[in-house]
């Protein structure tokens, strides 16, 4: 799926390369042996991704998709995708649509499930506070050519934004946050990307957890979301198991012998 932009409504629209939307001839733009990238690329087949995109439901050929500038103040990316080896059938995704201090579109990293934030908080206020986004991350880079033949998706890759503002794992980088803003940027394999970080929902759980999606100069879209925070935890399981673990007052003190029930 690829953007480009215009600061006309009539056009001429190019991408972050400044190359036309307006092809002068014929060119493959697509798989392994495409001969050109042009557009920006803001997501593509991708897999093992959160709690839903995985296996079979794995996203792919995602397409006829449709931008809206709501009257909620939000901007949503509509689509339909097929799966990976599920055939022809498709469903309908929405994710939220921000743009990054460079005025380009980045979608969010998950599908829009009621989040707060609106478009225009992006650049007014911080989503996430400082002290939240060090952590361990799944980090997601689309790229261009993936072979539709062999039906290949990217992946996610283990990487951690620690709290010296550097990335280690998979990529090593840097990272660093505009305070009072919620603009990103990461930069990993010596290229940067800029983008937005904001709080996701994990589907199928009530789980919130920071997530960025950011791009880079030359249309490449990276996305990340954090899996456990620094020196911390993400996500807590309740153990209802019934323990006795004996009789204490107001103050933290064990009473060995209560002398009747209640406070």
């Amino acid at each position: 799926m690829r953007v480009f932009r215009s600061v006309a409504p009539d056009g001429p629209y190019k991408d972050a390369n400044s190359l036309s939307a307006v092809y002068p001839s014929y060119l493959l733009n697509f798989g392994p042996d495409a001969t050109t990238n042009r557009g920006c690329n803001i997501l593509g087949a991708y897999n093992e991704w959160g709690n839903i995109v995985t296996g079979n439901y794995g996203e792919r050929s995602q397409g006829h998709n449709s931008i809206i500038a709501a009257e909620d103040g939000r901007t949503y990316l509509v689509y339909h995708t097929r799966f990976q080896n599920r055939g022809e059938g498709h469903e309908v995704r929405v994710h939220q649509v921000f743009s990054n201090k460079n005025g380009w579109l980045v979608a969010a990293p998950f599908e829009y499930t009621g989040e707060q934030v609106k478009s225009a908080d992006i650049a007014t206020t911080q989503q996430v506070p400082s002290t939240q986004i060090a952590g361990t991350y799944k980090m997601l880079l689309h790229k261009y050519k993936l072979d539709h033949t062999s039906k290949e998706t990217v992946t996610p890759v283990e990487v951690t934004l620690n709290a010296d503002g550097t990335v280690s794992g998979a990529y090593s980088g840097t990272w660093s946050i505009e305070e009072g803003t919620s603009y990103i940027t990461v930069k990993v394999g010596g290229i940067n990307y800029y983008g937005v970080m904001i709080y996701q929902t994990l589907e199928r759980t009530n789980d919130s957890t920071p997530a960025f999606t950011c791009m880079a100069a030359s249309g490449v879209t990276l996305w990340g979301y954090q899996t456990q925070v620094a020196d911390g935890i993400l996500t807590v399981t309740e153990n209802h198991a019934d323990t006795k673990t004996g009789t204490y007052d107001l103050l933290g003190r064990k009473v060995h012998n209560p002398a009747s029930k209640g406070i």
